[in-house]
């Protein structure tokens, strides 16, 4: 096996502490898997074994069949010597081991994504209801949001449940139980974040511990005490695993580290593995890019990979100058630590192998009039370049949900086979859309139009004879095209078509859900989503539909099909985004060149194209200056109080004793700057060999934007390498 000069030293490891900063496309899985597959080779972890810990359920199979396969070359049969898991595997293999070290029952089940939004918004309705909820939510509102509370009051609770989520998940992971918050609850200010939902993380917490449940910060939090409060236990797991690997550590939490941190702390064999470049998570979750920056300082050897194959010489060039920018000339001071100072270097002294090569310069920019030039813009490149490279994979990058799904609506729209990966994609919510309209039916049986829309979503296809059989339905009863009692002739270029046949097909389906005669909701959605064929994640979504729905009706006795239906079909919905986010994510994705991903920058990590169209930089979505708009403020607050997360945070900051410099508030704004810079820099490296850079003008309605401060400088960037390409030519 040949390795790079940047790998060899850390496949020279045999022990210790080790950090390994790598740059986008340095290959990680294949140092990692092969440096396991060496200690095993040497026998170097006996008696114990290699745990290889990473984020995803999808890197796991990944890891595990990158070691069996580097194993089974050298003719190595050692499936019992090495474990990959994630870290919540690795937790819930310890707690089952002695849960009653800290007090929970053995029977103890982990909540789902849906019982834990559902058990959440319960506990905020009682607080609403009980707890002067109500007076406290209003009372943070700022003068246009308590004009506005009639009407858009509901869609505003609807989004404090997140808030809610990641600060019971921050004061979980910080030790603070709602026994410790109420004890210092008295010392917290009157409009404070924090004492506001400290009701609802205390019946959170009871509701929990009544039904038998732990959540995934539970885990975490309950696995490590149980191996720090019993030496047997920690002794077991620590000779157990005599080597410990993580993977993306710069998505790490502070439990996950000490946890990881004490299986290794007999041997001090631990090998951390991460870029803190590619740190995207930390605004929205409790992960931090400094832990892993700690390791790196205090660990015992640190290699940098700083070489990648991955990308063309101009590419790698591009993001280098990001990073030099940022570093050097961002014109806000606090940003300037944004990125590392880890410029990627071009693959040498590899004789089979050297970063691909054009015979043109690969990167544009445009400046377009708007986002629906954008769109034409980048559909009719698509078409073009499809052309002129049909063995190459395509990626479209943009910032939102929405723009995946208008983008993705116009490629099928020209027959362009697409992969959408967001956490709204077509096939994310496919199933919550067909029982969503099912339900929506059933309420009211009789109602052609909503037969129409049923037929037309379990169709799935579009074809010219589709307009034909929507016009069919429209001139009958209901009851007479499930019984099959027309009132008149069915057209004979529909009659005989294969739409007309699955029509029949699926009208068969539609009376059976008629005939249905189940005694509860749950146990309709299991019915209907039994007669129809659904993959293996599919089946998995309508289960989480069915307990939805149970603890729906339990909360909400008198809720109609039509209601139920509706909280189905709100692609806003964050039970249904956190679900499937869980669901769809086991499986994985690999671009395929003829097919066209199209998914939002964040969940394009990890994933690399040929051809990459990265749309909207604006200064909305890439923002570079502390005044301007943020995603994440709301706007319906008070100033104080208008990134509520972020004031959260520092308040159990102060609560845990640290000293906090400057206003939390200004200091949200930078944090949310600094993960933009990353985002950008993540998105630039995804591309191999085409780089297309679009971003445009924005005068709709009250939303006036303009091109973010990073297009410019990278235009500007582009614009003279490709002089200076033009000139070599």
């Amino acid at each position: 096996m040949n390795f790079r000069e940047d790998q060899k030293p850390i496949m020279q490891y045999t022990g210790g502490t080790m950090a390994v900063p790598a740059v986008p496309g340095a290959g990680k899985t294949f140092v990692v898997a092969n440096l396991a597959a060496k200690i095993i080779e040497e026998k170097r972890q006996k008696p114990g074994k290699v745990l290889v810990v990473t984020y995803m359920n999808s890197a796991v199979n990944n890891f595990k069949s990158r070691i069996s396969s580097v194993l089974n070359d050298k003719g190595i049969s050692a499936t019992n010597s090495y474990e990959v898991m994630t870290i919540h595997s690795l937790a819930m293999k310890i707690l089952r081991d002695r849960p009653d070290i800290v007090g929970i029952n053995e029977e103890f089940g982990v909540i789902d994504e849906v019982k834990k939004i559902f058990y959440l918004n319960e506990c905020i309705n009682e607080w609403r209801r009980r707890g002067g909820g109500e007076r406290v939510f209003r009372s943070f509102l700022s003068d246009y949001g308590a004009k506005k509370y009639d009407e858009k009051g509901s869609d505003w609770w609807k989004s404090f449940l997140s808030v809610v989520d990641i600060l019971i998940s921050e004061l979980k992971l910080n030790d603070i139980s709602p026994g410790k918050l109420k004890n210092i609850e008295k010392d917290l200010e009157e409009d404070s974040i924090i004492k506001a939902i400290s009701y609802i993380y205390d019946i959170y917490t009871q509701k929990l511990k009544l039904e038998g449940y732990i959540d995934y910060n539970d885990l975490l939090i309950l696995s490590y005490k149980a191996l720090l409060r019993d030496e047997k236990l920690r002794e077991k797991f620590q000779s157990r695993y005599s080597f410990v690997f993580e993977d993306e550590c710069q998505d790490s939490n502070l439990v996950q580290c000490k946890m990881l941190a004490l299986l290794a702390d007999n041997n001090k064999n631990l090998v951390r593995v991460g870029d803190v470049n590619q740190s995207i998570m930390g605004t929205f979750t409790s992960s931090d890019p400094r832990f892993f920056s700690d390791f790196c300082s205090q660990s015992e050897r640190k290699y940098v990979m700083n070489m990648a194959g991955r990308s063309s010489k101009e590419i790698i060039d591009l993001a280098n100058y990001l990073v030099s920018y940022t570093r050097e000339e961002h014109p806000e001071e606090k940003c300037r630590g944004a990125l590392s100072y880890q410029k990627i270097a071009l693959v040498s002294g590899m004789k089979d192998f050297k970063n691909p090569e054009l015979s043109e310069y690969g990167i544009y920019a445009y400046t377009l009039s708007s986002w629906n030039k954008v769109k034409e813009t980048t559909l009719k490149a698509i078409l073009n370049f499809r052309i002129k490279h049909p063995d190459k994979t395509i990626g479209v990058l943009v910032p939102f949900n929405n723009h995946v799904s208008e983008i993705s609506k116009e490629l099928r729209r020209m027959n362009i086979e697409c992969d959408e990966l967001s956490t709204s994609s077509e096939k994310r919510i496919k199933v919550t859309n067909v029982l969503g309209y099912a339900l929506g039916f059933l309420g009211e049986p009789d109602n052609i139009y909503k037969f129409k829309i049923l037929i037309d979503t379990l169709l799935e296809e579009n074809s010219d004879d589709k307009n034909l059989l929507m016009n069919f339905i429209l001139k009958h009863k209901v009851e007479n095209l499930v019984y099959w009692k027309l009132s008149s002739p069915i057209p004979e270029s529909l009659l005989h078509s294969d739409l007309f046949k699955k029509f029949e097909e699926k009208t068969n389906i539609i009376r059976n859900m008629i005939e249905c005669n189940q005694s509860s909701l749950d146990n309709l959605v299991l019915y209907i989503s039994s007669i129809l064929n659904l993959s293996v994640e599919d089946k998995a979504m309508a289960q989480a539909v069915a307990s939805y729905a149970k603890f729906a009706i339990k909360d909400t006795p008198d809720l109609t099909l039509e209601e139920i239906s509706d909280q189905l079909l709100d692609n806003k919905n964050s039970v249904f985004r956190h679900v499937a986010d869980v669901i769809y994510d086991l499986q994985g994705y690999e671009p395929a060149p003829g097919r066209v991903t199209v998914a939002t920058c964040h969940k394009s990590k990890g994933l690399e194209w040929d051809c990459v169209f990265l749309a909207c930089l604006t200064d909305y979505n890439y923002p570079a200056s502390l005044s301007g708009k943020f995603r994440s403020d709301y706007f319906y607050f008070k100033d104080s109080l208008r990134n509520p997360v972020a004031i959260g945070k520092a308040e159990i900051r102060r609560i845990l004793g640290e000293n906090i410099d400057g206003n939390p508030f200004i200091q949200a704004k930078v944090d949310v700057l600094n993960e933009k810079i990353r985002l950008l820099y993540v998105a630039i490296t995804r591309a191999k060999e085409y780089l297309v850079v679009m971003t445009h003008h924005e005068n709709e309605g009250n939303r006036k934007d303009k091109p973010s401060k990073y297009f410019n400088i990278l235009k500007e960037f582009i614009e003279k390498n490709r002089l200076e390409s033009d000139d070599k030519k």
